[in-house]
C-alpha cells in the first residue's frame, strides 16, 4: 500500500486492466479505510483506485487542472472553519478539494487541527445553550424525558422461537444433529474428498462420514493422550480403552483426515478468493439456519473466534496459511479467525456467520462504504429477517445511533445497544454529567428523527452504562440486577469462618433488563464450543481450513445441544458432556437408511437434488401431492413373496377364516405396527416403507407421515 498519496501526486497503477499506466490524482472519495482516489490517466480517462493498487511515482505535487479541482475562496474557508458542528469526514473531503500549492499542506494541517478541536468540544458547545433539559448534536435534538411507560414506537414483535423441522416424540440427539449440520455441506465434503487419488479404492460415503464425525466427538471426551490412543484395545489405568476400531479402522480415519476437503475448487479460483476452502461451509451454515429455525423476538450480534496459531502468510501471492489473522487480547482464544455472528436471544442458537477477511476486502462488502464496519456487518447478518420487527441487541462494537437508524431504514428492525466509543450525535457528555443520586438510578433523553423515536439511557451501575434504543420502556424492571457477593459469616473471625454467598439487588429500567437478558447469547454459545467441547484443541492440524471447519463443526454440535434442550418436549435433563457422549455413540453406530436426512447413496441415486435456495415449505408442498399412504400392503408390487404365499392358499384365507393382514413396524417411530405404507417411497427404494396412520398420533406431536415428508424434503 503506497503512502504519501495526495491530490496532485503522480502515480502508477500496479494491477488491473490499467496496469503500468501513469496518471495524476485529481480528488478522493470516502474516508478512512473506504477511501478511493480519482486518477486522470495519461490517456485522459478518469478512474477510481484504492491505495493498494497505486504506487507513488513522484514525491513533488502537480497542480491539477482547474476544471477538476475548484479553488476554495478565503470567504468559504473562514465560513467552513467557523462551523463547529461539521463532520470530520466532510472536513477531510473539503481539504482534498483545495488547490495544492507550496504551502497548501501546512494550511490544511492547521485547518484539520482546528476542526478536530471543535469536534472534541462540540458536546460542550451544544450543551451550553442555557437549557439543562435540551441538547442539540449535529441537528439532532435530545430532550430529557420522564420514564417511557409504553413501548417505544409501538408494540414490538411477539413470537416464540420455533423449528421448521418436525419434532417427534422419539426424536433423539442424532435427529437434532441432522437438523443443525447442513446436508449440502456433507454432500460437498463427500464429493470433494473423493476426488483425491488416495480415496479411489475406498471412497467416502455418507455412513462413513457420520462415523468420522462420531470419532471427532469421541476425541473431545478423552482425557489427553495421542490420537492413536483412541484405537487401543487394552485399558491403561482405571478408564476402559476406547477401542474405536470397532467402528472405523485407524488408517481409514487418518486417510479421510488427510484428504478432507469442504468443496471443489481450482487453483485459479483459489488465487482470486483465498477464503474459498471455507466459504462454502459458511454459506451452507447460513442457508441451513435460514431455512431451519424461526428465531424469537430478539436477535443478538457479537464476535466469535476460531483459534489458529499456525502459518498466516503469502508467498508470491500464494496463500500458504490463514489468509488473515485477527488478534483480540480480551478473548479466551484471541488469535485466529474472527467471525461476526448473529444468534437467537431466546434459544442462543447461532443463526448467521460472517468471516472477517481483513481490512481491504471488508471495505468492498455491501453497505461498508455508507455505514462503516460495525453497522454494515449488522445489516448483512440480519438480511433474512427484514421487516419482521424483531429487536437486535448488540454491544459497543456495533452500537450507535447510526446503527439504530440503518436497521430501521433497511431492515425494519428495532435496536438496543451499549454505547461506548461510537457516540456521534449521541448525548454521551450530557449523560456523564447528569447528577445520579444512588446506584441503579437512570436518566432518559428522547429524540425524534424522521418520525422515529429514539432514546438515550444512562444507567448508574458501578460504572455508568449508556444505551441507545428504539424500543422497550424505561419503567423499573420486574427483575432487578443481581450482583453476586461473598462475605464471612462471622466478621470477627476472617480466618476460619465459612464464606457466605449473597446477592445484591440493583434496580434497573426495563430497557437495560432487555439488553442484559439477551446480550450474552453468543457468549454462552462460545463457552459451550470452546470451554466445553474444545474440538479445536483436540483436533491438532496444520491445515487452516480444517481448523475453521472444526469451529463450524463445534457450532453445529452446540446448536444441536441447545435445540435439544429447548425444543424437545420429553428431553431428559442432560449436561453438554452427556449430550456429546450420546451423540458420539449414535454417530459411531449409525447405519444409512432410506429415510435419512443426509445424502446417503440410495437417496442420491433415486432423488434429484433440489436447489438449495428453494424454501423447505415449497419442497414439502410438492412432496405431499405424491407421497400418499396406501392401506392394503398385500397388493404392493414389491411384496411379492407375500403375494405368492397367498396364491398357494386356494381360498386365500387363514385358519380362522380371516384374510391375513400384513403389518410392519413404522419406519419413523419404530414402535407401532401399521398396515399403511408410502407408495412413492416404496416404488422408489423397492422396499416397503411403512408409515403410521396419522389418526394414531398423540396430541401435541407431529404425525409420522408429516415427519416422513419433511425428512424427505430436507434430504432433497
Amino acid at each position: 500500500m503506497a503512502k504519501g498519496i495526495k491530490v496532485g501526486s503522480e502515480v502508477r497503477v500496479l494491477r488491473g486492466k490499467f496496469s503500468t499506466q501513469k496518471g495524476v490524482v485529481q480528488a478522493s472519495e470516502g474516508v478512512g479505510r473506504a477511501r478511493k482516489w480519482i486518477v486522470k490517466l495519461n490517456g485522459g480517462v478518469l478512474e477510481r483506485f484504492s491505495a493498494r493498487t497505486l504506487e507513488l511515482e513522484q514525491r513533488h505535487l502537480i497542480t491539477p487542472p482547474s476544471t477538476s479541482i475548484r479553488a476554495v475562496s478565503q470567504e468559504e474557508e473562514d465560513s467552513c472553519s467557523s462551523n463547529t458542528s461539521s463532520d470530520e469526514s466532510s472536513t477531510s473531503d473539503n481539504d482534498e478539494m483545495r488547490e495544492v500549492d507550496e504551502d497548501g499542506a501546512s494550511r490544511r494541517a492547521s485547518d484539520v487541527s482546528e476542526r478536530r478541536t471543535n469536534w472534541d468540544n462540540r458536546d460542550t458547545a451544544a450543551e451550553s445553550n442555557g437549557d439543562d433539559d435540551r441538547v442539540v448534536l449535529d441537528g439532532v435534538e435530545w430532550r430529557k424525558m420522564g420514564d417511557v411507560t409504553v413501548e417505544l414506537n409501538g408494540p414490538a414483535y411477539q413470537r416464540k422461537a420455533a423449528l421448521y423441522h418436525p419434532l417427534h416424540e422419539r426424536s433423539t440427539e442424532l435427529d437434532f444433529w441432522k437438523m443443525m449440520m447442513p446436508a449440502d455441506l456433507m454432500r460437498n465434503i463427500i464429493e470433494a474428498t473423493n476426488l483425491h487419488t488416495e480415496m479411489a479404492q475406498k471412497p467416502l460415503d455418507y455412513e462413513q462420514l457420520q462415523h468420522f464425525f462420531g470419532i471427532l466427538l469421541a476425541m473431545t471426551l478423552a482425557s489427553g493422550g495421542e490420537r492413536r490412543d483412541m484405537w487401543k484395545t487394552e485399558s491403561n489405568g482405571p478408564f476402559p480403552a476406547p477401542a474405536l476400531g470397532r467402528y472405523m479402522a485407524c488408517h481409514d480415519f487418518e486417510r479421510i483426515l488427510r484428504n478432507l476437503k469442504l468443496c471443489v475448487y481450482t487453483d485459479e479460483e483459489l488465487a482470486d478468493d483465498p477464503w474459498l476452502p471455507i466459504r462454502s461451509a459458511v454459506d451452507s451454515f447460513n442457508r441451513n439456519r435460514r431455512g431451519g429455525i424461526s428465531p424469537g423476538v430478539t436477535l443478538c450480534a457479537d464476535e466469535s473466534m476460531g483459534s489458529w496459531r499456525g502459518l498466516a502468510a503469502k508467498v508470491d501471492d500464494a496463500v500458504v496459511g490463514l489468509p488473515h489473522v485477527t488478534k483480540i487480547a480480551r478473548k479466551p482464544e484471541g488469535v485466529g479467525t474472527e467471525y461476526r455472528t448473529l444468534s437467537c436471544g431466546e434459544t442462543k442458537i447461532m443463526l448467521q456467520l460472517e468471516i472477517q477477511e481483513g481490512k481491504v476486502p471488508m471495505q468492498g462488502k455491501e453497505y461498508a462504504m455508507d455505514y462503516g464496519s460495525g453497522t454494515s456487518s449488522l445489516l448483512r447478518l440480519t438480511r433474512y429477517w427484514s421487516g419482521s420487527d424483531r429487536t437486535v441487541v448488540a454491544d459497543s462494537a456495533f452500537a450507535s445511533l447510526k446503527t439504530a437508524e440503518a436497521l430501521h431504514k433497511h431492515r425494519g428492525l428495532r435496536f438496543i445497544g451499549l454505547v461506548k466509543t461510537a457516540h456521534k450525535r449521541f448525548p454521551k457528555a450530557w449523560l456523564q454529567k447528569y447528577p445520579y443520586t444512588n446506584r441503579g438510578d437512570h436518566c432518559v433523553l428522547q429524540a425524534n428523527i424522521d418520525g422515529r423515536q429514539y432514546m438515550a439511557v444512562g444507567w448508574n451501575d458501578k460504572k455508568l452504562k449508556m444505551f441507545i434504543s428504539s424500543t422497550s420502556r424505561t419503567t423499573e424492571a420486574l427483575c432487578p440486577a443481581y450482583k453476586k457477593r461473598f462475605r464471612q459469616s462471622t466478621p470477627e473471625d476472617r480466618t476460619s469462618a465459612p464464606c457466605v454467598v449473597f446477592y445484591k439487588e440493583v434496580k434497573r429500567p426495563a430497557v437495560v433488563e432487555a439488553y442484559f437478558d439477551n446480550a450474552n447469547a453468543i457468549d454462552v454459545h462460545n463457552h459451550l464450543r470452546q470451554g466445553g467441547l474444545e474440538l479445536e484443541r483436540h483436533w491438532k492440524t496444520q491445515t487452516w481450513w480444517h481448523r475453521n471447519f472444526a469451529t463450524i463443526f463445534g457450532m453445529c454440535e452446540s446448536d444441536a445441544y441447545l435445540a435439544f434442550r429447548y425444543f424437545h418436549p420429553l428431553a431428559p435433563i442432560l449436561s453438554h458432556r452427556e449430550f456429546t457422549e450420546r451423540l458420539s455413540l449414535q454417530l459411531l453406530t449409525y447405519k444409512s437408511s432410506f429415510h435419512d436426512t443426509g445424502p446417503s447413496a440410495r437417496l442420491r441415486k433415486h432423488m434429484p437434488v433440489a436447489p438449495t435456495e428453494q424454501p423447505l415449505q415449497t419442497v414439502v408442498a410438492k412432496i405431499m401431492s405424491s407421497h400418499t399412504l396406501k392401506t392394503n400392503m398385500r397388493e404392493c408390487p414389491v411384496f411379492q413373496y407375500k403375494r405368492q404365499r397367498l396364491e398357494q392358499d386356494e381360498e386365500g384365507t387363514s385358519h380362522n377364516g380371516r384374510v391375513p393382514s400384513v403389518q410392519r413396524k413404522c419406519s419413523v417411530c419404530c414402535e407401532r405396527k401399521t398396515a399403511y405404507y408410502c407408495d412413492e417411497c416404496t416404488q422408489l427404494h423397492e422396499e416397503i416403507v411403512p408409515i403410521c396412520n396419522p389418526g394414531s398420533t398423540k396430541p401435541g406431536f407431529t404425525s409420522c407421515l408429516a415427519f416422513h415428508i419433511d425428512q424427505v424434503a430436507i434430504a432433497l
